[in-house]
């Protein structure tokens, strides 16, 4: 038997979860942008996939801040799919991106270390829509 206050306190306790999750999306977002800025600012826009990974960043970092608890549900559909796509394709830049630092540094005679940053930055992209999901829709999380 499952005690009904054991399934509240487990519902409430995976909602606040999500909810931080959500905040934690909304950081993420920030610190794309402000990454994204800081190339720029730093004057190192003379590479091209740099200049596009750090444009991509402030959009994607732009649309992760968005207020989707807000949106009526039409919008919201369309929101979730473009997360989904910017958040597999944020994943694709990223390695992109690790094998031109590989190709960098072999050119020099180096050899890359492990791309701890970058494959932080793969996961909480990939958690993003999970998350605006289940902040949406918690009942699918039964």
């Amino acid at each position: 038997m499952t005690d009904p206050d054991i399934n509240s306190n487990t519902s409430t306790g995976l909602l606040r979860s999500i909810r931080f999750a959500r905040r934690g999306g909304k950081v993420f977002g920030l610190v794309l942008i402000l990454g994204g800025l800081l190339f720029f600012l730093r004057g190192a826009g003379e590479s091209s996939f740099g200049s596009f990974r750090a444009i991509y960043s402030i959009i994607y970092g732009g649309l992760l801040c968005l207020p989707f608890a807000r949106f009526p549900a039409g919008s919201w559909k369309i929101s979730f799919i473009a997360v989904c796509l910017f958040s597999a394709a944020h994943v694709f830049v990223l390695v992109v991106a690790v094998m031109y630092q590989y190709i960098e540094l072999a050119e020099m005679g180096e050899r890359l270390g492990v791309p701890g940053l970058e494959g932080s930055l793969v996961f909480l992209s990939l958690l993003q829509p999970p998350t605006l999901l289940f902040e949406r829709h918690p009942d699918f999380l039964d």
